[in-house]
């Protein structure tokens, strides 16, 4: 019996918009494209296929989608890979951070970018590597543009199919695109599979808007070469990803708290010097940075801007 993995994360989904304001519609829609899915894999003969919700905390897909041979698993490291997939489908992604997509991101919007060699790359490439190595072939990528650009990046024979654009113009029924992602399942499961399995064999770095964050992780074990952590391969970020996430969120409530003070700080040196003067110092970029990106290098700077400021005013 074919065994199926469908891999679903939100923002590259038909007809999502805001997820974060819209959490209840943003369901509904969600798992209506699930359900698209679903069932062209059943037209092709999948009688077993797990969904797995990559989204947050893995709730946004409804239960719904539940039915005989049909199961809904919350978020990757609840994946058994025992269970034995032929293939997966990687639906609903997005492009990697500061691409020109929709929502763009990588893992977290703390990360700045992931990199094989020198060659940025996001969650489509990482989670293709990260299953190849558990034998697992990706035959088809769906979501906006810059996911299905980045799908075929590494493997242009893997199908790619893109269902939204930053710069679209057109509004097409949401029925249409449905048939034109049924489709591309009907065409991906006729392809080679062997020719879509990924290899896991190459050093993945990350870097960070706040350069501090890597000293932060380094002094929790974590490995680095300059500003970047690395890790030995995709599956090495992946199997360290719960822990990396929740250092990070203690590391980022640290810099807030720290931000904040110091933002206070500068906003009553502000009111003592002219906005012409803060605008030929050159740190307006510097200033527009948030509580979690403004790093210590930064925040010396803008001190000592505003102190030179405020003296020479006096």
């Amino acid at each position: 019996m074919t065994s199926a993995l469908i891999l679903a994360d939100i923002e590259g989904i038909i007809g999502i918009r805001d997820f974060m304001n819209e959490a209840e519609s943003s369901k509904e829609i969600y798992t209506r494209e699930i359900e698209v899915y679903i069932k062209a894999l059943q037209d092709n003969g999948v009688r077993k296929i797990t969904v797995c919700d990559t989204h947050n905390a893995g709730d946004m897909i409804l239960p719904s989608i539940i039915t005989e041979g049909v199961k809904l698993v919350s978020n990757i490291e609840n994946l058994q890979f025992h269970e034995g997939y032929d293939f997966a489908i990687m639906v609903g992604f997005h492009g990697m951070s500061e691409s020109p997509g929709i929502f763009p991101h990588t893992l977290r919007f703390d990360f700045k970018h992931l990199y094989i060699g020198d060659i940025p790359v996001g969650e489509v490439e990482l989670c293709c590597r990260w299953l190849g190595a558990h034998g697992v072939p990706v035959i088809l990528v769906t979501g906006d543009r810059e996911a299905a650009y980045e799908a075929n990046c590494f493997n242009p024979y893997r199908i790619a199919c893109c269902v939204k654009s930053l710069s679209q113009n057109v509004i097409i029924e949401p029925g249409l695109l449905y048939e034109k992602l049924a489709k591309y399942v009907s065409i991906a499961m006729n392809m080679d599979f062997s020719k879509c399995l990924s290899h896991d064999d190459s050093i993945i770095a990350v870097d960070f808007y706040n350069s501090d964050i890597v000293e932060a992780l380094a002094k929790l074990g974590y490995a680095y070469e300059g500003n970047r952590l690395v890790f030995q391969n995709s599956t090495d970020i992946m199997k360290r990803l719960p822990d990396l996430i929740c250092n990070l969120n203690k590391i980022d409530d640290d810099f807030i708290r720290i931000n904040a003070s110091f933002l206070s700080e500068i906003r009553q040196l502000a009111k003592t010097v002219s906005k012409e003067d803060i605008e030929r110092a050159g740190i307006l970029a510097l200033l527009n940075n948030t509580v979690i990106t403004l790093d210590s290098k930064s925040r010396n700077e803008i001190m000592s801007v505003f102190h030179n400021l405020s003296g020479s005013s006096r």
